[in-house]
């Protein structure tokens, strides 16, 4: 197996791997630590849900990992970026608290 260093973004490495049967991988990279923390952080601050502007207004309610998201996009076809209620079904799940902002459903 052969591994090449294929380029980096802001958020991600991707690295092109030769199998030894020929065939190729991309595979990406992402420390989503840091982006976790920091919505673990919002999360606790948020304060009271009913407080002045947190309620009927637009709030920052998640951040999502690139490679989360494209790996969402490939699970649902590319759905999910066309369909705003498939969106909101993952992100109400319990399972991906993590990546909430704040306690308020969307």
């Amino acid at each position: 197996m052969r591994r090449w260093f294929l380029d980096y973004a802001a958020t991600r490495k991707n690295h092109f791997i030769e199998e030894p049967d020929g065939s190729i991988t991309i595979d990406t990279v992402q420390d989503v630590g840091p982006i976790i923390e920091d919505n673990k952080r919002a999360y606790n601050a948020y304060g009271d849900k009913l407080t002045t502007g947190k309620r009927g207004t637009f709030h920052h309610a998640a951040r999502v990992p690139t490679t989360v998201y494209e790996r969402w996009m490939r699970e649902t076809n590319g759905e999910i970026q066309r369909d705003p209620q498939l969106l909101k079904k993952y992100l109400n799940d319990p399972a991906n608290k993590f990546l909430r902002t704040a306690p308020t459903r969307l």
